[in-house]
């Protein structure tokens, strides 16, 4: 497996510390907006990235030459045109993507993928769209499905109440006596935290989040302040491995979505589709791999099948599958395709078997997973 560039890296580490500061400022309270902003501009950038890594990658295993067209004109990156509305808003690309290490992302995949100015627009609106469409589902969802996979998350983060007001009746300052606190609003009450060691844990668990600071430094900092007894090192742990663990699923779900795009785009043209008229499913082989996306192991199809059924790359929420291509040596070789490129239905329909029922009975994609 090729080595990650360097500026992909620079860039995804960009967009993790962004995505981890928007949680953090929602932990405290403050406004994550830049932070998202940030987030939705290194994702687009990286959406980018994973289109191109797929569609070079196609090119280069089935052997198709890369060189550049005659008949049109291919961009070059300075002459890039410099606004794209996106919705109701103009995005400058020119501060988009022209700065930092995004600028060096897309320089290096122009140069291996010639393509027209028109198509790389395009792409690029894409990117900027679905970015967008990923920031405003994580900035109004993520902190809540982390706080869903723990309690103690839940009731520390949300447990301060709101000021009451001079005038609140006695009956409303009686239900935020402790002791009524401690009866229906969880564990952090019950220990007897005052609202000001709430705030304090809420910072420290912020700051493992944004990791600037370690667990264990951190649970140092809370029996300073009298509340170790209180909140284990074990919860400010579990908000930094789920904001982790978060990030995770919504990169690897839909990176790998975009590269399967890459793949399958270069391959809806008529000249890449003389050296390859086939894909073939390949699922990643070891024991977090789900039963059905190794079963489809295998299973060979045309991209206007895979349209036609949804079974672009991923099938599921962390999958790890993609779609190769098989080079028209092989197909021939296999009796899928005549030496013309035409595929040959029957005989695919053959070799791929039972897998055809995994589609059939609806059992991939996975249940409630839109693919492609």
């Amino acid at each position: 497996m090729a080595e990650t560039p360097e500026p992909v890296k620079k860039l995804l580490r960009e967009a993790q510390t962004a995505y981890r500061d928007a949680v953090a400022l929602q932990v405290e309270n403050r406004d994550p907006t830049r932070s998202w902003d940030d987030w939705e501009a290194a994702t687009a950038a990286l959406l980018l990235v994973s289109w191109a890594e797929g569609a070079v990658a196609t090119l280069k295993q089935a052997g198709v030459p890369l060189q550049v067209p005659t008949d049109v004109q291919v961009t070059q990156f300075a002459k890039l045109q410099t606004q794209v509305a996106v919705g109701p808003t103009t995005i400058d690309l020119a501060a988009q993507f022209r700065a930092g290490p995004a600028r060096e992302v897309v320089e290096r995949y122009i140069r291996l993928f010639p393509m027209t100015r028109e198509r790389w627009n395009k792409l690029i609106q894409h990117a900027l769209q679905a970015a967008g469409e990923m920031r405003d589902d994580e900035a109004a969802n993520a902190l809540d499905m982390i706080l869903e996979r723990s309690p103690n998350l839940r009731t520390l983060v949300q447990s301060k109440p709101a000021p009451l007001p001079q005038d609140a009746p006695d009956e409303v300052r009686i239900r935020r006596t402790p002791a009524v606190q401690a009866a229906v609003q969880g564990s952090f009450f019950v220990t007897g935290m005052t609202d000001e060691q709430v705030e304090q844990t809420r910072d420290l668990l912020a700051k493992v989040i944004r990791q600037e600071t370690t667990v264990s430094v951190a649970g140092k900092k809370l029996e300073e302040l009298g509340i170790g007894d209180f909140v284990e090192q074990a919860t400010l742990a579990t908000g930094t491995d789920l904001t982790q663990a978060r990030l995770e699923t919504v990169y690897r779900t839909n990176l790998n979505r975009a590269q399967t795009q890459g793949r399958l785009d270069i391959c809806r043209d008529e000249t890449v589709r003389k050296f390859v008229p086939l894909m073939i499913f390949r699922s990643t082989k070891d024991t977090r791999t789900r039963e059905t996306h190794r079963a489809m192991d295998g299973f060979v199809a045309t991209t206007d099948q895979i349209d036609s059924m949804g079974i672009a790359a991923p099938l599921g929420f962390n999958c790890r599958c993609s779609w190769s291509p098989v080079p028209i040596a092989t197909a021939v070789t296999r009796g899928w395709c005549d030496e013309d490129a035409n595929p040959i239905y029957e005989a695919i329909k053959r070799h791929n078997g039972r897998r055809q029922e995994l589609i059939d009975k609806g059992q991939v994609p996975d249940e409630g997973f839109i693919s492609g």
